[in-house]
């Protein structure tokens, strides 16, 4: 047997031996060698047959070389079918490979495959496996790196964080981090959170063809008939450019601001609250903000919209004992969808609502609340207000500027010394009159909760544009008393003190986070602002994993403001927080369009016989923060 023979039969022999080891666990990789040194062990069987020919010739060749090229043949058609077999089973399921899973484990029913350099397949929750490297912008999502260093997938490991693409859970060539939720870094630039954001006027509102920025505050604004989107005349873009943060008036003067939008009714809303006003911004919103179903989103919001209509008292308001807080939590919500006066089919409800609205203000003299309860009262005051601003800033309905004045003045005036509020009370005044008026003397600290609506309506009372006196020194007040009673232990804003937090009934660590977010002033600094809201978030994601609408520890009204919070932090954390809270809202939601009692039932304790209303208008609420945020 010549050395080229016997050299093919040992290299045949192995060959053999890791093609079936090929079937087994191999790759698309170790397919492609096995075929080039089957054809090279073919090429050799050849060279070996004619050197046996040549050497015994005149005899006839023996079976050896006959059965070694037999062989060679074999290995080749079993080296090609492993190549094809690997080409098409390739590891580019739609499956997440987890912690500690080797390919053939199984995730979701599939076996995980092999990825090109790793036996842990990489990729995300949105990515194919074995798509590894950087990606850029939305690319991330796809596997690899962000912007900020960090991989995509660390938004599906805030929502899961057992997924991880690695053993120990890291790896170079998987590119997927299992670092828990403290672990994570700021969201990136292209997360648009509004901590990041370079400018806070532009913060979580993106640049969407309807709803871009105009060059002249003059200029005619237009609504294109044929897709219904909001276009901007040909002058807009002549002129000197003017970016003021706001541009203020005072009553009677009209200055459009350069950021805005037209509704329908012809008036100019600052560029975040006009995407609401244009049924294609609404959904570029809602899809922008990673919604799982937007279609399902709308349709419930429009049924709970039916079912307020429904609902509504002959009077204009709605509720049973708290009509000034239920009517300017329903009103919110109308006004939240961009359902205003000429509203086709809401019209009606929200000019009647609004008229209520003012006429308790009228009879009340800027008081908005129904209850003599001094909790209510107070609660009442600011819910009311907020949606008396937001009508006024979207209908400028002169009748209603008089009542909105007083109403701001009155929260202005009882702004306590540590720049939050408390419950209202009764005082005594001249010749022994009595009236109410925040507790602003009281010796107990302020109430971050009802502190938290005060400073939503005055916000909203800032936003329209209108000079009210004393309000842009208030909320600056109010954001140094946020900090007052926020525990970097923890993460929690408190009741009424940072101790607070540590055994709390009221979970406000949403609301905190909110007023922090929404004013520019009153921070110690930039940098302890951003320390603070990451914090903040962290802790409420971890009060929350077990968010649950049927829950005992269910909590509609911090779930509100957690929305909020979480919407305008954005990145993973948001991602992590509407991946649960949207489908579980739409589950819940009932056929009518309202929502039942939740698992807690706080619903119905605290809003007593008004709790179907109060319940409904918070879920409708966060369902329409894509689009409604007006920070």
């Amino acid at each position: 047997m010549s050395s080229k023979l016997l050299a093919s039969f040992v290299l045949a022999g192995g060959l053999a031996v890791a093609m079936g080891a090929g079937f087994l666990i191999g790759g698309l990789i170790l397919g492609v060698v096995l075929l080039l040194v089957a054809l090279g062990q073919l090429a050799l069987s050849h060279l070996a047959f004619f050197e046996e020919r040549k050497r015994r010739l005149p005899r006839a060749v023996g079976p050896l070389p006959w059965l070694n090229m037999a062989m060679s043949y074999l290995l080749v058609a079993m080296a090609l079918g492993l190549f094809l077999l690997k080409t098409l089973s390739d590891g580019r399921q739609d499956t997440i490979a987890k912690a500690g899973q080797v390919p053939g484990d199984e995730t979701d029913g599939q076996n995980i495959p092999e990825s090109l350099g790793t036996n842990i397949a990489s990729g995300g929750e949105r990515a194919r496996l074995g798509n590894v490297g950087r990606g850029e912008g939305d690319d991330a999502t796809k596997g690899g790196a962000n912007e900020d260093n960090q991989n995509a997938m660390r938004e599906a490991q805030v929502f899961n964080p057992d997924i991880a693409g690695a053993a120990a859970g890291t790896g170079q060539l998987t590119n997927v981090s299992a670092l828990e939720i403290p672990d994570q870094v700021e969201p990136g630039e292209t997360d648009l959170g509004k901590v990041d954001a370079v400018d806070e006027l532009l913060a979580r509102v993106g640049e969407d063809d309807e709803n871009v920025e105009a060059g002249d505050p003059d200029a005619e604004l237009v609504f294109e008939v044929d897709d219904d989107s909001l276009a901007f005349d040909v002058t807009v873009f002549q002129g000197d450019k003017r970016e003021p943060d706001v541009v203020r008036k005072s009553k009677g003067e009209k200055v459009l601001n350069v950021r805005v939008g037209k509704n329908s009714l012809g008036i100019a809303v600052p560029k975040s609250m006009s995407g609401r006003c244009d049924k294609l911004g609404r959904f570029s919103r809602l899809n922008r903000a990673g919604v799982q179903n937007p279609v399902a989103v709308e349709k419930a919001v429009t049924k709970s919209l039916d079912w307020l209509t429904l609902n509504q008292n002959e009077d204009g308001s709605w509720g049973k004992t708290s009509q000034g807080a239920m009517t300017g939590f329903a009103l919110l919500c109308y006004l939240g969808h961009c359902e205003l006066t000429d509203s086709v089919v809401y019209g009606e409800a929200v000019s009647n609502g609004i008229n209520y609205l003012v006429d308790l203000g009228v009879k009340k003299d800027g008081w908005l609340y129904t209850t003599n309860n001094r909790h209510g009262a107070a609660y009442a005051q600011g819910i009311a207000t907020y949606a008396l601003a937001e009508s006024y800033g979207m209908t400028e309905k002169d009748f209603i500027l008089p009542t909105l004045e007083k109403a701001v003045h009155r929260i202005v005036s009882g702004q306590k010394q540590d720049g939050g509020w408390y419950y209202l009370e009764e005082r005594k005044g001249p010749n022994n009159m009595r009236f109410d008026d925040f507790g602003k003397n009281v010796k107990n600290a302020s109430d971050t909760s009802v502190s938290g609506w005060q400073f939503q309506a005055l916000k909203a009372a800032f936003n329209t544009g209108v000079v009210f006196p004393g309000v842009e020194p208030a909320l600056e007040a109010a954001v140094k008393n946020f900090y007052r009673v926020y525990s970097p232990k923890n993460g929690g804003f408190g009741y009424r003190k940072a101790s607070d937090t540590n055994n709390i009934r009221h979970k406000l660590t949403g609301v905190g986070s909110l007023g922090v977010q929404s004013w520019e002033t009153g921070h110690p600094s930039k940098d302890k602002r951003r320390e603070v809201l990451t914090k903040a978030t962290q802790h409420i994601l971890k009060a929350n994993k077990g968010m649950s609408y049927g829950s005992e520890d269910s909590n509609l009204y911090s779930w509100y403001y957690d929305t909020q919070a979480l919407f305008n932090y954005g990145g993973a954390s948001w991602v992590s927080w509407n991946r649960r809270m949207e489908p579980m809202l739409l589950a819940a939601q009932n056929d009518n369009g309202s929502w039942p009692a939740e698992g807690s039932n706080l619903t119905a304790k605290r809003g007593g016989k008004d709790g179907d209303v109060y319940r409904t208008t918070l879920c409708t609420l966060m369902l329409e923060v894509y689009y409604r945020y007006v920070y």
